[in-house]
């Protein structure tokens, strides 16, 4: 190599490098702690779980993608599994080892005693996948995936990648499908909070006017996704789960880019601010071959009323159709994407249009959203007022 010639890294498609900014999100293990402190979420896990230890977890070889701190994998080890490979890129692997070192020793918790086999990396690389495979197929696949709106991290590309590669025929998938829902919402207050961002440049600051780079800097502030509790009260019509994703057949190819067809009745005059959004979980097992119906579950379920959320995800427990019916309260956090100027609705008037999902380079999704009033006529002032679309790069998401 000449002086001054940049080495240039060729990378193998199967083979890439850890994901830096993927593994920022977890290798910390303060921020496992703030994981497994989410009693909603953890709990809800444990349930799922300990609730199908007959069916998905004893005396089975368990697979936990993504593994963390290793929580998933230990509440496999307690509901009986033989053995569970804790899969997992970050530096928390290390702290898995630890514990996995202690209890195979015999100090600490007996039930992880020669059970888990631990295997750093990501199910992309293929000799990750090699590894993985040294003893044969798994029964059981369990992982936290889930990000806001469902789909953030595009982690849930990986799980399915997990099935695709190494779930036996028949085997089970914990969570098993995810839904988003969607409503239409009205909050003066955030609209005003969100606009004020950008009021900040529409002055003359230090002696210089600000003030060309105004509508800037408010179409990037609205093209912001809103993390944050948003009230019931604020949700103008009945939300809805246009969009489900049935962990046990959909492709990573149905998560690449899609769109999500919207209709509501507006329950009350208001002015449309945007979209409010949540998900929730289904972990329900596929039943045995020759027991289909109703699964029996031997652990208590809590309902989904009685569950709290978290500033970026909810998840519920049910016992339920993939296609579910009345849509579950919102969480008291949620994500909303408001819009910089909305329409107005009457009562009884339809909200329709569509938000369309397209995977970026970020880990993410850019949303193009479409919202139409089912209203005749116009006005003079507004040629077109009973449209509107917007952008968002769900990435840039702020907290409130």
């Amino acid at each position: 190599m000449s002086n001054g010639e940049v080495e240039k890294k060729v990378v193998v498609k199967g083979q890439e490098p850890v994901d830096e900014a993927q593994k920022e999100e977890t290798k910390e293990q303060m921020n496992e702690a703030n994981m497994i402190g989410d009693v909603a979420r953890t709990g809800t896990y444990r349930k799922a779980i300990l609730g199908n230890a007959a069916v998905a977890f004893a005396g089975k070889t368990v697979l936990d993608v993504g593994a963390g701190s290793g929580i998933l994998s230990y509440m496999s080890a307690q509901a009986g599994a033989n053995q569970v490979i804790a899969l997992e890129a970050s530096s928390m692997a290390e702290k898995i080892e630890i514990m996995v070192k202690a209890a195979n020793s015999g100090r600490i918790n007996p039930h992880l005693k020669d059970r888990i086999r631990i295997v750093r990396g990501m199910v992309e690389n293929k000799k990750v996948q090699e590894q993985v495979l040294q003893s044969g197929k798994v029964d059981t696949i369990v992982s936290e995936p889930i990000g806001v709106m469902l789909l953030h991290e595009r982690m849930v590309e990986s799980f399915i990648l997990a099935r695709d590669l190494f779930l036996k025929p028949g085997g089970q998938l914990l969570p098993s499908a995810g839904h988003i829902f969607f409503c239409p919402f009205s909050d003066e207050g955030l609209y005003n909070e969100t606009d004020q961002k950008a009021q900040f440049f529409n002055n003359t600051l230090f002696g210089t006017d600000f003030s060309e780079l105004y509508n800037a800097a408010r179409e990037e502030v609205f093209a912001q996704p809103v993390v944050g509790m948003f009230p019931p009260t604020s949700l103008i019509s009945t939300a809805c789960a246009p969009k489900s994703f049935d962990f046990y057949t959909c492709s990573n190819d149905d998560l690449l880019e899609f769109t999500i067809p919207i209709d509501f009745i507006v329950s009350r005059t208001s002015l449309v601010h945007g979209l409010a959004s949540w998900f929730d979980l289904d972990f329900q097992p596929r039943p045995a071959p020759g027991e289909e119906g109703d699964v029996n579950w031997d652990f208590p379920v809590v309902p989904s009323s009685s569950l709290t959320n978290n500033a970026w995800q909810w998840m519920t427990q049910q016992e339920q159709p993939l296609n579910p019916g009345p849509a579950p309260p919102p969480p008291a956090d949620g994500l909303t994407v408001t819009l910089s100027t909305g329409p107005n609705v009457n009562k009884g008037e339809r909200l329709t249009g569509s938000i369309h999902f397209k995977v970026n380079d970020a880990r993410s999704y850019d949303l193009t959203l479409d919202l139409e009033v089912d209203r005749p006529g116009g006005s003079e002032w507004d040629p077109n007022p009973l449209k509107r679309r917007a952008t968002y790069v769900l990435q840039q998401q702020c907290f409130k």
